[in-house]
């Protein structure tokens, strides 16, 4: 494909510069030959039509209010069923109104860098993509951008664009579940294995050889998709390794295989049974294997009205495909479901940049500073009755 241009328009120019400062350097390419449609884009780059990515400035029909929905290129949006989610009746954005809230023209418009915030709106199709392709300010440039990078640079509400085919439970709500490490005891469920694997016998060496597990597993994730049993297999040795105790292959293929047997935090069955009385729906979203996901909800009696691994989606959290798929196959909106973790880094920030509420749980100690949640809670058992669970708005 062409190779990036030394010399950008100036209007690409000033969204690269943008670019730049959040570390985002070397994206921007500028095309001899027009991207303003998405397919003319998507053949100057060599992606799927899917992969691009459309930003379609709409103005509310009453309030005049500017609405920027981020389509995947093959879909088309549906402004009745929109108009029900943003609140009122949408209409195209003249090519004037375009370039004073966002300051492009019509066919170069980024998904950020605006000269007016916008009430930003995600297609669910376009977060089950690993790389997308979007406008980079100018009708002849574009950049490319993983489907998490996008939603950390225009954080708004993961939507269908047009009626989805699951159709949600009548007034339902939903609590949406981190499983291990929110649910399952993580930290003590690895180093009571570790050390029946004979690699970590005190309480001090189980705690090293967990930070650095932690420490490695991302890097394992990144990439090619890999089953979960690989990554902790891989990411086990190399910890063990980094401690000073060794393991074979063999040894560290066994850590996932005792995955199911990690029990359950004591507040859980308490929390989750008061969820589902009160006509509260369970969801699990998990980076794991489904077989092992399924022996721990059978194992630790976990309920679950709908359940997504990375072995569904073929990816790990934080990118937002589990929250998409989610929402894909049960028809909810994010207003009316509360995504709970005890990981901000893994869970809460992509949650809340894709417009669920967000609560944390203090398992493993306070949130960082700087780190916004709906709500903060040290036991689970205050959960039921958190506002921001009976507060939820249920999907009509």
């Amino acid at each position: 494909m062409t190779e990036r241009s030394p010399d950008l328009s100036r209007s690409a120019r000033r969204f690269d510069e943008l670019l730049i400062a959040r570390g985002l350097a070397g994206r921007v390419v500028e095309l001899p030959g027009s991207t303003r449609t998405a397919a003319e884009a998507a053949e100057a780059v060599g992606c799927e039509l899917r992969q691009i990515v459309k930003s379609l400035v709409f103005r509310t029909a009453t309030s005049g209010t500017p609405v920027l929905i981020l389509v995947a290129g093959t879909n088309r949006v549906d402004e009745p069923w929109m108009a029900r989610i943003v609140g009122e009746p949408l209409g195209r954005a003249d090519p004037e109104f375009v370039r004073s809230v966002t300051g492009f023209a019509i066919g170069g418009v980024p998904p950020t860098g605006h000269s007016t915030p916008l009430r930003t709106f995600l297609d669910l199709d376009l977060l089950e993509l690993g790389e997308v392709w979007a406008a980079a300010g100018h009708p002849h440039a574009v950049f490319r951008v993983t489907s998490l990078e996008l939603v950390n640079l225009a954080p708004g509400t993961a939507v269908s664009v047009a009626p989805p085919a699951a159709r949600p439970r009548p007034a339902a709500r939903w609590a949406t579940f981190d499983c291990y490490g929110t649910l399952v005891d993580w930290k003590g469920g690895f180093g009571r294995a570790a050390a029946r694997l004979g690699v970590a016998a005190s309480a001090e060496a189980q705690d090293r050889l967990f930070r650095a597990y932690l420490a490695a597993e991302p890097s394992i994730e990144t990439g090619r998709y890999r089953p979960y049993r690989e990554v902790m297999a891989a990411a086990f040795e190399k910890a063990a390794e980094s401690v000073g105790t060794p393991i074979t292959a063999a040894t560290a293929r066994e850590l996932p295989e005792s995955i199911p047997d990690w029990p359950v935090f004591p507040d859980v069955a308490d929390a989750l049974g008061a969820l589902r009385r009160d006509g509260v729906n369970v969801g699990i979203l998990s980076n794991i294997d489904r077989d092992l996901l399924d022996g721990t909800l059978e194992r630790q009696g976990i309920p679950s009205d709908a359940v997504v691994t990375a072995e569904d989606v073929r990816s790990y959290k934080p990118a937002p495909p589990h929250w998409a798929r989610f929402l894909k196959t049960t028809g909810a909106e994010p207003r009316s479901v509360v995504h709970v973790s005890a990981s901000y880094e893994y869970d809460l920030g992509t949650a809340a940049a894709l417009g669920f509420p967000t609560v944390y749980v203090a398992r493993y100690g306070s949130l960082a500073n700087g780190r916004t949640v709906t709500a903060a809670l040290a036991s689970l058992r205050d959960l039921p009755t958190s506002p921001t669970v009976t507060g939820l708005a249920a999907s009509p």
